[in-house]
């Protein structure tokens, strides 16, 4: 079961659901989009990446705020791209994402790891990391405030015990810019 547009104002109300900032008018029958923030890793061809070895999976990579300038993404180029907002999810929810048809359309196929679990930003609200790919045979230029994913919510049968931001593993705890690792 999904969260209807009702569900999530109750559910933003109670402190279960935060989005930061937020904006109702981005809010869906039963999903919010979320938009493009001006922050953008951007990877460079190099050596082969091995997930093995010590060195630095970014190595061949670099940050880049463009303010409220667009980036302009090549075909075939994949970088890594965040969201503008700042999300909380309680434990009592998980949130899926999705890529937007009307940029999907532009041959710009954007993942987000699909899955925000339950217990993400509830020490500190972080942003959404997006895996960007240009399909397209031309450029496309991405512009930051453009609305790029939508976010889903789905209620647990009960609360996880195993929250995101508690868990040791968990590598990306109050995100604030696209890292790899």
């Amino acid at each position: 079961m999904m969260l209807s547009d009702v569900d999530i104002e109750k559910a933003m109300e109670q402190g279960d659901i935060k989005i930061e900032p937020y904006d109702n008018a981005l809010l869906g029958p039963c999903s919010i989009d979320l938009t493009l923030d001006s922050i953008f890793r951007i990877y460079s061809p190099g050596a082969p990446v091995d997930i093995k070895s010590d060195t630095p999976v970014d190595r061949d990579t670099k940050v880049v705020d463009t303010g409220e300038e667009p980036f302009m993404i090549l075909p075939g180029q994949f970088i890594l791209a965040q969201t503008r907002e700042n999300i909380s999810v309680s434990p009592k929810y998980a949130a899926l994402l999705e890529g937007r048809s009307s940029v999907a359309r532009l041959g710009i196929i954007v993942h987000a790891a699909g899955l925000v679990n339950p217990g993400t930003g509830i020490d500190r609200p972080s942003r959404l990391t997006l895996e960007v790919f240009c399909e397209n045979l031309s450029p496309v230029l991405l512009y930051p405030g453009m609305k790029i994913v939508q976010i889903m919510f789905v209620p647990l049968s009960s609360p996880a015990k195993t929250v995101y931001d508690k868990r040791k593993k968990s590598r990306y705890v109050g995100q604030q810019r696209p890292d790899v690792r």
